[in-house]
Order: C-alpha cells, then sequence, then structure tokens
C-alpha cells in the first residue's frame, strides 16, 4: 500500500481529487477514507484504475520535403509574357 498523500474533498459535492504519478505500469486500488468529524461519522470508498504504458508521441521528419516550384515559376513567366506580346500586337494592329 502507498500514500499519496491528503486531499481536500469538495463541501458540496463530497467529491476529491489528488494528482499523483504512479511508479509502474499496472492496476492500482484507490482508497478514501474519512476518519469523521464532529459533525459526520467516518465513511471510505475505493475504485480502481489501469495505468498503461504512455503511448509513443509521433516524430516530425528529420528533414522535410520542400516542393520546387521552379517550373510552376517559370511557367507563369512564360504566360505573362505570352499574354503581353499578344496584347501588344493586338494594340499596333489596331492603328
Amino acid at each position: 500500500m502507498v500514500d499519496i498523500g491528503a486531499a481536500t474533498s469538495s463541501a458540496y459535492y463530497g467529491t476529491f481529487e489528488k494528482a499523483w504519478t504512479p511508479s509502474a505500469e499496472g492496476t492500482y486500488r484507490v482508497i478514501a477514507s474519512f476518519a469523521g468529524d464532529e459533525s459526520y461519522g467516518s465513511s471510505a470508498a475505493s475504485t480502481a484504475v489501469s495505468v498503461e504504458p504512455a503511448a509513443e508521441t509521433p516524430q516530425p521528419p528529420e528533414n522535410p520535403v520542400i516542393p520546387d516550384y521552379t517550373w510552376t515559376i517559370i511557367g507563369g513567366v512564360i504566360a505573362v509574357i505570352i499574354a503581353v506580346a499578344i496584347v501588344g500586337v493586338l494594340m499596333l494592329r489596331k492603328r
């Protein structure tokens, strides 16, 4: 049995919480007990929790592949040059 410390209960709901990191995997039985006081009698409750190994976090690739937009840029520039040339030819034909 491992004592993980004391917790303060909620006055309204009668619940409690306690942060704790278990030392190993396995099933743990959690027992909460209240010794009682001048207003309330003693009480106890228990529940169980299963602790499994932590999931592995995915690692990002070491050298991400950056897309090469060289041909896209060259194609766009050529398209603009052709469009300007067509507009120039059409303007000269109107004269």
